[in-house]
């Protein structure tokens, strides 16, 4: 879902301008609700350390696409850091499509030989059609102002004869790996595991060290009470897990969600 906002040209640069912070697919479901899953509000949690602001214009991203054999599609685009703190855009170049295809942006890197694109998390930043030089996409935000969890671009087209024949809604016409030069935003954020409480009696998987790297929640569990185990606030949470359901800050928590810990798979 995307919100569309007509701006005025962009000099001699073709281009569109979207404001990279964030659209949550239609098809995604949420897990059920426990019972007292709401969490406490946050108060005055204390969020990691980051680094300096990125300085407003600054390139921090791009990918070039390549297409996919038999289908005209091309393009590239770049990410710039926006005036508004913790906010980017991105700028598509000479951007090409088939009549129809669709802008998607997605957590990992696409498979080269991966023909269809239509599960899991999507970020949907719309209709290649729609994208006339000077037009505006204003999202809400998802990325807790770190968008380098998008691994890869697609572009994707529907086809009835890929729905008949190969299940698939969304084929994937062109594809381009997302090259991000911006450091982490929070990299001092750590976990330790202090034990189970009240409401926060669920799993703990831990990877070889035993670090905590994932968290599965248990009925009755709060995000506040999981965050206090952890040693962390909700809002680090929220960093954590920016695919997370149908909004990554749903202040709920949901028996059997599974909430990742850990910074390098987020």
């Amino acid at each position: 879902m995307s919100c569309k906002r007509r701006a005025g040209a962009l000099g001699a640069l073709t281009a569109l301008v979207m404001l990279l912070t964030a659209c949550v697919p239609q098809s995604q479901t949420r897990p059920d609700a426990t019972g007292g899953a709401t969490a406490a509000p946050t108060g005055d949690a204390t969020i990691a350390s980051s680094p300096a602001p990125v300085a407003p214009g600054a390139e921090v991203a791009s990918a070039v696409f390549t297409p996919r054999p038999g289908s005209q599609a091309s393009g590239s685009f770049t990410v710039v850091a926006s005036d508004e703190p913790d906010a980017y855009q991105i700028i598509t170049h000479d951007l090409a499509a088939p009549a129809g295809s669709e802008l998607t942006l997605l957590p990992y890197t696409i498979d080269a030989s991966q023909p269809c694109a239509d599960s899991g998390f999507r970020f949907s930043l719309g209709s290649v059609d729609s994208m006339d030089p000077g037009s505006q996409l204003l999202l809400p935000d998802l990325t807790q102002g770190d968008p380098s969890f998008f691994g890869s671009a697609v572009l994707t087209l529907y086809s009835d004869a890929d729905r008949e024949q190969n299940d698939c809604l969304a084929t994937v016409v062109a594809s381009a790996p997302i090259v991000w030069t911006m450091s982490p935003r929070r990299p001092d954020l750590k976990v330790a595991d202090t034990g189970q409480t009240a409401g926060a009696a669920g799993v703990v998987a831990v990877d070889d060290s035993g670090a905590a790297i994932s968290y599965t929640v248990a009925p009755g569990d709060t995000l506040s009470s999981i965050a206090e185990r952890f040693g962390i606030s909700v809002d680090d949470i929220f960093y954590l897990n920016p695919s997370r359901g149908l909004a990554p800050q749903d202040q709920s928590a949901y028996t059997g969600e599974v909430l990742n810990l850990s910074l390098a798979d987020r």
